[in-house]
């Protein structure tokens, strides 16, 4: 930690805390009856929960924990052990453990966990007190219980730690909501969601996903969250054995390989099958493969892009106009040295936003600066001209590419202003080249596109359609959907395809 002098890792709370679980027995299959001794990657997250603190206070840095890993790898029980502890041995004062699912059924399949680790911990029920639905630990006054997941009956708490389990399922995020903010007056607060991948790419499971990949992947900083993925990296093979431990790190423990070639093969054989194994064995959002660039290689592309610090470098402009209340989008290409630096601003009008389906979703990009509000409800025209203004002083703009349906009063201004207007044709034939040429740039890491979770989302809502002759465009599945940056970038790339200028040092050679 010698970069961060603030955090230190206290490896005595650790230890402490994987000790403490070892002392619990397991009760199903083949290991029942033998104590729990944490496998490498469990080891690795308790500790990072558990041992890394602030030097100013000693508390620790993780609040939040968002751990998706497939079936049978153990999650439940590594959880519940961690929920055991902070019940009796943490130091919490009252602590209060809150269970949860998307149904009582689901939530209690943590708590038998909890249960029966608790009852192996102490046979005689001389220091834990077991309940139907609660645990309670009269030394410190500590209950741990299972709750519906109906979000209006669970005010007044006062929770140390809630575990979610299996939160892809969950229609909301109201029941998140509700329990972060019963964690008020903790000093130590923990929330943890546990789950598997799922279908829904509109979920609030797949919102913490994308989060996830953002701050992995340095798009986004926050250091009281912390993300464990145990997923395929971009372009692997779930069919590919040589793959399979990223998704299911307890391999050859407690899931055979054996297990893992039956649902492959299942899945192969079965389109019906296909959807469960995906999410639930090979930990796969479904949809994902629809994608046409999977986010976690566009997040590795992200960095900090300042226009200031390429003054005087030639530059392509595209443009996505919208029709009357939706995203409009701006794209600003730099081609420098080798690599192709790009910059997006997305505009919408205010009033769009008020009752939009992605009202939640989009606020949080107005939040962060990745989504430009302007007036009324229609697009104002003028905030995009004047950031094109402001882009040519720094800039030299080589021209601006832009799609000709309704857009004549955009063209008459911007060519009143002086600007090279070159339409760009929306056919697929037109978009093939400059879209495989985007596809190729970006895999081979030329590419750097300036932090912007509204671009990173709009590439996850890429789909492409591919008609007869193996020609391609980028396509959104529905209405919610919007591709709009991603679009303005391609354009950019079909005008630097059709007149490769590059950067102003050629000039000088």
């Amino acid at each position: 930690f010698k970069k961060r002098p603030d955090i230190y890792f206290d490896e005595e709370a650790g230890e402490k805390c994987i000790t403490f679980i070892a002392a619990m027995k397991h009760f199903k299959g083949k290991s029942a009856g033998k104590n729990f001794i944490l496998s490498d990657w469990q080891q690795f997250v308790i500790a990072n929960i558990i041992g890394l603190k602030w030097r100013s206070t000693g508390y620790r840095v993780c609040r939040e924990v968002y751990l998706q890993v497939a079936r049978k790898a153990g999650k439940d029980a590594l959880i519940a052990a961690l929920s055991l502890y902070c019940l009796i041995a943490d130091g919490e004062a009252s602590p209060e453990i809150a269970c949860l699912a998307n149904s009582r059924d689901q939530s209690m399949i943590l708590f038998e966990y909890i249960d029966k680790f608790a009852k192996a911990l102490d046979p005689k029920e001389d220091v834990i007190k077991h309940f139907k639905k609660y645990v309670e630990f009269p030394k410190n006054n500590g209950v741990c219980k299972t709750y519906s997941a109906d979000s209006s009956k669970l005010d007044g708490l006062n929770i140390s730690l809630a575990v979610i389990d299996e939160f892809h399922e969950a229609p909301s995020r109201k029941l998140y909501d509700v329990m972060k903010s019963s964690q008020g007056m903790r000093t130590q607060p923990l929330m943890v969601i546990i789950t598997t991948a799922g279908y829904n790419l509109e979920s609030p499971c797949h919102d913490f996903y994308n989060l996830s990949i953002e701050v992995l992947s340095g798009v986004k900083t926050d250091d009281t969250f912390f993300p464990f993925l145990y997923v395929l990296d971009a372009g692997d093979d779930w069919t590919d054995e040589r793959n399979w431990e990223k998704v299911q790190p307890n391999l050859d423990i407690t899931v055979t390989r054996e297990f893992m070639r039956s649902e492959a093969q299942k899945a192969k054989n079965d389109s019906t099958a296909l959807t469960g194994v995906l999410t639930k064995t090979f930990n796969v959002w479904v949809q994902s493969f629809n994608q046409w660039i999977p986010m976690e290689m566009i997040a590795k592309c992200m960095e900090s892009v300042d226009i200031e610090d390429y003054r005087g470098c030639v530059a392509y402009l595209g443009v996505d106009l919208s029709s009357v209340g939706d995203f409009t989008a701006l794209s600003c290409l730099i081609p420098y040295k080798d690599k192709y630096i790009f910059k997006n601003w997305t505009f919408l009008p205010e009033d769009s936003i008020k009752n939009h389906p992605n009202k939640e979703l989009y606020d949080k990009f107005v939040k962060e600066g990745s989504l430009i509000l302007t007036p009324g409800n229609v697009t104002d025209y003028d905030y995009l001209i004047n950031k094109i203004k402001q882009l040519s002083e720094c800039l030299i703009v080589q021209g601006i590419y832009y799609d000709s349906w309704n857009a004549s009063f955009f063209t008459i201004k911007c060519t009143e202003e002086g600007y090279n207007m070159i339409p760009v044709s929306q056919s697929i034939g037109s978009f093939n080249a400059p879209t495989k040429e985007t596809e190729k740039l970006i895999k081979d890491g030329k590419v750097i596109i300036d932090k912007s979770s509204s671009v990173l989302w709009q590439f996850g809502n890429v789909e492409l359609k591919i008609d007869y002759n193996g020609n391609q465009k980028p396509s959104k599945g529905n209405y919610g959907k919007k591709i709009d940056s991603v679009i303005a970038m391609i354009m950019c790339i079909a005008g630097q395809m059709k007149n490769p200028v590059g950067d102003l040092d050629i000039f000088f050679i």
